[in-house]
């Protein structure tokens, strides 16, 4: 990690200040700058981190409403935007969180152009497809949290039910960071050994696994959301890993809203979560997942369904356009 490191966030609200706080407390970089255009409420929340430090590793976390501040960051995480209500998906926000995206890209674009940027606002995957459209900078430094944090809990829950240790889980949730995400089970590894060949617990079968897993994994959230009104610390954590693989240039494999592979066989302009190598230029190499029939279908359709959103959206900029 850099003596110099230094890690930018966009909005301090419920995920903005969880993930500063977690990068102080996991001791991510050297400096963290949280920006909120109400410089009092990236104040506040800075302060408050900030009276965690003598008892930490030493770092400086620092409060603006100026993106100057942000220049020479190594990293800038993307967090603003509205949340949706109780009873929306992601794709209801759309419309509301789409300019907030172009502006701050632009903005980022003028003040620091060569940064990574990791886009967590939501819907991920179509917010991160507007950034990409809109930035100057080269693809590979703008990805979006995509299904990361969705695969943790897969993996995670997946792991107590088999007994066995989540980093021994091998599988993937990919496509939209919401209702239409899927497991990848065909591929699906145990330790280096096919799921479909691992002995499954007692009063158990594995179409039952894998039928109660996925649903947990897509419902995770929302039930989350129903309980305590937003998510904000698997997020966070999601970021800290990404920020360390990034820093510490690690190639970890995640599965990040990226543009698809030709080879995925839904077209080339549909962003989406994809397993891609990432290091310290950011995207460093998509890789294929092998997938079976269904599979392939099913992301067929989770692209289609994210196409028809980002197309709607553009369907409406060019209306009002033409109204004004």
């Amino acid at each position: 990690m850099s003596k110099t490191s230094k890690v930018g966030i966009i909005g301090a609200g419920n995920v903005g200040a969880d993930v500063a706080n977690a990068l102080v407390l996991l001791g991510r970089c050297v400096r963290v700058v949280l920006f909120d255009r109400t410089l009092s409420k990236a104040e506040g929340e800075v302060w408050d981190i900030e009276d965690s430090i003598p008892l930490l590793k030493e770092m400086e976390i620092i409060p603006s409403n100026q993106y100057e501040d942000l220049a020479d960051s190594d990293i800038i995480i993307v967090t603003a935007g509205v949340q949706p209500k109780l009873g929306q998906t992601r794709l209801d926000i759309l419309s509301d969180n789409a300019e907030i995206i172009r502006l701050t890209i632009k903005e980022l674009d003028r003040v620091a152009p060569n940064s990574i940027i990791i886009i967590i606002s939501n819907p991920v995957d179509v917010l991160t497809r507007i950034a990409i459209a809109t930035s100057t900078r080269a693809e590979n430094l703008i990805f979006g949290s995509g299904t990361v944090l969705d695969t943790a809990r897969l993996r995670y829950q997946l792991g107590k039910q088999l007994n066995v240790a989540k980093q021994d889980i091998h599988a993937y949730v990919i496509g939209e960071h919401g209702d239409s995400q899927f497991v990848v089970w065909s591929s699906a590894f145990i330790g280096g050994i096919l799921l479909t060949e691992f002995p499954i617990p007692q009063g158990a079968t594995l179409e039952q696994i894998q039928q109660e897993y996925a649903q947990l994994t897509r419902k995770r959230g929302h039930n989350i959301f129903e309980r305590k009104g937003n998510t904000s610390y698997g997020i966070s954590t999601v970021v800290c890993q990404l920020v360390d693989t990034i820093l510490r240039d690690e190639k970890q494999i995640f599965p990040v809203s990226a543009r698809a592979d030709s080879n995925y066989g839904v077209g080339s302009e549909v962003v989406l979560g994809l397993p891609c190598i990432i290091g310290s230029t950011g995207i460093e190499r998509q890789l294929l997942l092998s997938r079976n029939a269904l599979e392939q279908r099913l992301l067929e359709e989770s692209a289609n369904k994210l196409n028809e959103a980002h197309n709607r959206l553009v369907r409406k900029l060019q209306s009002q356009t033409v109204n004004n």
